[in-house]
């Protein structure tokens, strides 16, 4: 895998920065007991990038983001790979292409820092597209096995997954780490199909990030922002679902700036351009060609019980 990784001084030093410009402090607690759920998105539109080359691309943006999540200590996460319902768009094969290409460097991933990769979903019927035959599915489950003892990180993938899948075999998830955020790209839509059990997901909090999850769109900073912004989000809604009890005069304060003041924050944080980003420049993945300067602005929007926030960078 030819994919030059950000040092783990870089994600610490830089994830520090983040936060303090959000606001965020003694959050240590807080990251570690974090579980983000990725909905990832925008494969065919992100970029110039077609057929596989795009949906492997989509796979690095994700094994990235994993990477900056295992280094800040985080638990786990989940991660949306194939629904039910992809298998029947006309463009499978590509999606099925991209992921067989993938399985090699999450392998070597997983291998080298300690990852546990689980895989979640109906792999008992064939993955492979109509009129293909294999073992595909085969291949995940000796993944899985292999890297069952691995405790640096667990990632989640939900492959050939659907909630009536999920319904059928609830019991699976006996153990499964609580959602605490999921961030959804391109679209502000949340798919039936593609929801968890409410048993792990019901106090998750909703992230909306306006772009696609490309990889060659995205700098190493702007994964850490959008890992920091999650973290934001999962304290501003902590205990405000099922459970809030307002205190002395909070709610006036929270009926002001909702219903009258019409809460907003729009916050486009200056971050330098650092070795970091100059890194990013020089990343390879595969032959997809990389963009040759820092990636354009990413939008990222979360609310809390007064309104929306969104943040550029």
């Amino acid at each position: 895998m030819a994919l030059n990784l950000p040092s783990e001084d870089f994600i610490k030093t830089s994830f520090q920065a983040a936060c303090n410009t959000l606001g965020l402090e003694n959050f240590e607690k807080s990251l570690k007991q974090t579980v983000i759920y990725d909905m990832t998105d925008g494969m065919r539109t992100s970029t110039l990038l077609k057929g596989a080359d795009a949906y492997y691309d989509g796979g690095i943006f994700v094994l990235r983001l994993i990477n900056i999540m295992r280094v800040l200590e985080m638990p786990a996460c989940y991660i949306n790979v194939i629904e039910e319902k992809h298998r029947q768009r006309e463009n499978y094969s590509d999606i099925y292409d991209g992921l067989k290409r993938l399985y090699i460097d999450y392998a070597k991933y997983a291998q080298k820092y300690g990852v546990k990769l689980n895989f979640v979903g109906d792999l008992e019927t064939a993955l492979e597209p109509q009129g293909s035959s294999g073992i595909f599915g085969e291949k995940l489950k000796s993944l899985c096995q292999k890297t069952a003892a691995n405790t640096q990180f667990t990632a989640n993938f939900l492959i050939n997954y659907s909630l009536d899948w999920a319904m059928k075999h609830e019991s699976y998830f006996t153990g499964f780490p609580k959602i605490d955020v999921t961030i959804r790209h391109t679209k502000l839509q949340f798919p039936t199909g593609m929801m968890l059990p409410p048993s792990i997901s019901d106090f998750s909090s909703l992230m909306y990030v306006q772009q696609g999850s490309a990889s060659s769109t995205w700098s190493d900073n702007q994964l850490i922002y959008l890992v920091a912004v999650a973290l934001r989000s999962k304290i501003l809604n902590e205990s405000t679902q099922y459970f809030k009890q307002y205190a002395e005069g909070e709610r006036d304060f929270v009926r002001s700036q909702r219903e009258t003041e019409l809460y907003l924050v729009h916050r486009r944080p200056f971050i330098e351009k650092t070795i970091g980003d100059i890194m990013y420049d020089k990343i390879k993945t595969s032959s997809i060609p990389i963009a040759s300067s820092i990636p354009q602005t990413k939008r990222m929007m979360i609310t809390g019980n007064l309104g929306p926030e969104i943040y550029e960078l």
